[in-house]
């Protein structure tokens, strides 16, 4: 990661922690795949209950927006 760079991309040193529906899921990738998007690749824990879940990542202290709802079917 080069700052300022037109193209940037790499993998994050740490792992975030995300979690769906209070479970902990698996993050199998996380890296920013250009100026500030990143990409977690994360499967969905197999106790996840159906339907809408809460779903949030947390990175060095900073964790995402709450309110965020992923379907498991």
């Amino acid at each position: 990661m080069v700052s300022g760079s037109e193209q940037q991309g790499g993998t994050l040193q740490t792992l975030p922690v995300v979690m769906i529906g209070n479970i902990q899921a698996e993050v199998q990738y996380a890296g920013l795949i250009s100026p500030g998007l990143y990409q977690f690749n994360v499967v969905v824990p197999a106790n996840a209950a159906p339907g809408d879940n809460a779903i949030s990542a947390s990175y060095n202290g900073v964790t995402t927006q709450p309110g965020v709802l992923i379907n498991v079917q």
